[in-house]
């Protein structure tokens, strides 16, 4: 079930791995050859019959130099998507929130270490203080009203009021004491939505529009709507018995400030463009947003709205997002010293199997100069096999993963997700099939613990 964020089929919050392959010093491609290569890849792409449409920009040094749309925007009457297709974006709705909170702090209408009590009195106090700033960094402790299955089954596709919204955890106790953990809430992004109306005295879509996509002419963004006639608008497309079928409805407000905006690929990057450069809030704030926050003593990959660590030795600054019908990634890697070139990338899917994340990690090495991974498959002996396989923990988070044999290959499968099989690399080195970029590397003395690359590194150990 799409949670309002990139679909993952391991989410993790992890430290970053510091790692500079020399292959970084890779000459950009001219255009010609990066709209090739990224053509071929789209047309590999769509030809599975999960996917629908996509819609790809690319911006180099704050200039679109890459802005395409494949397939359909609309499969049913065969509307070929275009730049100008508008696609749901989830959970990357959430930079706009933490980026309209940051706003009223720089007017001096928002305390960030102040309770949420102070904006929304009617909010039941917890067991704990809850404050604006563990709220934005999902270290609240607030239950998120997403992860209850049959309220996504049954009741998401109502137009819900904020208050009936909220009255649906707004009862429930906090998880954990806030700024001791990090989970995933999209209850408490929704809530940040209603703080947003409170200070500003505007509704939430308006406040955002007033304020973002009017003055920086993202023409082409919009909060959600059921009823409005949106040209453009893209169709939505899950995957059932084999083919595509018309996504879930939902309603407009259900996501809310969590997930509920519209968007282009290009709108995007020039969003991300404006953010970076101070046209959006101020460097302080927008150096507080990238800044990854320390969860009790546990460092995460999240500062405010973003997910910030390190893509093959540089630093990179991302959001996902999932939601019915939909995937999406946008993603920029700074210049720095050994890269002198600011890359933005967005990639935005109309299937909710088609994986925008993993693909925008390929676009993004065309941009780059850099040759995509090619997996290798190699055997693996008996012995090996019987000891790789084996139950194993991640250390900092409450998920476990089982790796096993079966017909002479690993699979494995982690909490609450479906198996995968694992290509093994050589050298104690397995790439998942679900996503080659993704590494599970054990010490070469033992298989007693592995490190997952996946955005970051964490460690697994052998449950005893």
């Amino acid at each position: 079930m799409p949670n309002f964020r990139a679909l993952a089929p391991i989410a993790l919050a992890a430290a970053a791995v510091v790692s500079i392959p020399s292959f970084l010093l890779a000459a950009p491609p001219s255009v010609p050859d990066l709209t090739q290569k990224i053509d071929a890849a789209a047309a590999k792409l769509l030809a599975d019959p999960a996917a629908a449409g996509l819609s790809i920009a690319i911006a180099r040094n704050n200039e679109i130099i890459f802005a395409k749309a494949y397939g359909k925007a609309d499969v049913e009457v065969a509307v070929a998507a275009t730049p100008d297709s508008i696609f749901r974006i989830g959970s990357v709705t959430k930079q706009f929130t933490a980026a309209a909170i940051m706003r009223l702090v720089e007017q001096g209408k928002i305390n960030l270490d102040a309770e949420i009590q102070v904006y929304l009195p009617d909010f039941p106090k917890k067991q704990w203080p809850v404050t604006i700033r563990q709220i934005l960094t999902h270290t609240s402790g607030i239950w998120s009203y997403t992860d209850d299955d049959k309220f996504m089954e049954r009741d998401a596709s109502l137009e819900l009021t904020p208050t009936e919204l909220i009255a649906c955890f707004s009862e429930k106790p906090l998880d954990f004491e806030p700024g001791t953990q990090w989970n995933y809430s999209n209850s408490a992004y929704y809530l940040l939505g209603s703080v947003i109306e409170k200070v500003s005295a505007k509704p939430y879509a308006a406040f955002v529009q007033d304020e973002f996509f009017t003055p920086l002419k993202l023409t082409h963004t919009r909060y959600e709507s059921n009823s409005d006639i949106i040209p453009g608008r893209a169709q939505g497309y899950s995957f059932k018995d084999g083919k595509l079928a018309n996504d879930k409805s939902i309603g407009a407000d259900v996501p809310g400030a969590a997930g509920s905006l519209l968007s282009t690929a290009t709108d995007l990057c020039n969003w991300e463009i404006a953010l970076s450069s101070g046209k959006v809030v101020s460097p302080e704030s927008y150096t507080q947003m990238t800044t990854p926050i320390t969860a009790g003593e546990k460092p995460t990959n999240y500062g405010f709205g973003l997910q910030i660590n390190e893509w093959e030795g540089r630093k990179r600054i991302s959001h996902g997002g999932g939601i019915f019908g939909f995937n999406s990634m946008l993603l920029t890697l700074p210049a720095d010293e050994k890269n002198p070139d600011t890359i933005t990338v967005a990639v935005l899917s109309n299937s909710e199997r088609i994986n925008s994340g993993r693909f925008a990690d390929t676009v993004t090495r065309y941009a780059l100069g850099l040759e995509v991974f090619q997996p290798k498959d190699l055997d693996l002996s008996e012995s090996d096999l019987a000891r790789f396989s084996g139950e194993y923990a991640f250390e900092g988070i409450p998920l476990e993963i089982r790796l096993f044999a079966r017909d002479g290959k690993l699979w494995a499968q982690a909490t609450g997700q479906s198996e995968s099989r694992l290509l093994y690399q050589g050298n104690n080195e397995f790439r998942p099939t679900f996503d080659t970029n993704v590494k599970f590397v054990f010490p070469a003395a033992n298989a007693d613990s592995f490190v997952l690359h996946q955005r970051g590194e964490i460690t697994a150990k052998r449950k005893k």
